[in-house]
């Protein structure tokens, strides 16, 4: 993620503003963090904190207390460096900000899969009950090994309602056609049972010989 910022390629202010208050930062250390790195990119070695308060409502003083704030709390790394003459001078880094950042979102991806599955899994005991070994083992593996996104699954489990199944197999059936066929949002699941559905009905209405098709029809998901 850093690297990427250092290539301009990604969006610092805009992944701060949502993040800051979560990585226990206030507005004022906000702002002045986007400042610090806009200078850090487009003069790394000749910014002052001059520069920096003309765009806040503290003085410059201020921003050096703020800046040494946010390095004795290890948002911002100085470290003493010699240039080709010999000469020792400081150099200032964003990036361990960024290794809070990165910790911060893996952290909340974890947990935010974690509330998905327990999800899936109260859903899903609702519909069956009580889940034997080899059922929990599925369904945890459609959301580990199988990397199913936690709408997908709910989608799969409206099929199997749709043709009134009670099957943890035919959900498996399901999301592995969906699988096979590289379909991964339910956007994608959506479109690919329109136009199933279509078909058939195209099919119906051309062929004299061919029974009424109910337009509410479903997928043969086992017949596949």
């Amino acid at each position: 993620m850093y690297e990427l910022w250092k290539e301009n390629l990604l969006d610092f202010n805009t992944l701060l503003l949502t993040t800051y208050g979560e990585l226990g930062l206030n507005e004022q250390e906000y702002v002045f963090l986007v400042l610090l790195a806009r200078l850090l990119q487009t003069k790394p070695g000749g910014w002052t904190f001059a520069e920096i308060s003309t765009h806040m409502t503290i003085d410059d003083a201020n921003c050096s207390l703020l800046f040494i704030s946010l390095v004795e709390r290890q948002y911002i790394s100085v470290s003493s460096k010699t240039d080709s003459f010999g000469k020792r001078f400081e150099e200032y880094s964003i990036s361990p900000l960024f290794e809070k950042l990165e910790r911060h979102l893996k952290q909340k991806k974890t947990q935010s899969q974690s509330s998905q599955r327990e999800e899936i899994f109260k859903m899903i005991e609702q519909e069956f009950g009580i889940l034997s070994p080899l059922d929990i083992e599925t369904i945890h593996l459609w959301m580990t090994e199988d990397n199913f996104d936690a709408d997908l699954i709910k989608l799969a489990i409206q099929e199997m309602n749709s043709y009134q199944i009670k099957s943890i197999r035919y959900i498996d059936k399901i999301l592995l056609d969906w699988k096979k066929k590289n379909i991964k949002t339910v956007e994608e699941a959506k479109r690919q049972l329109i136009a199933f559905r279509q078909r058939k009905q195209t099919a119906a209405t051309t062929s004299t010989q061919a029974p009424a098709v109910d337009p509410n029809f479903y997928y043969d998901w086992m017949n596949e």
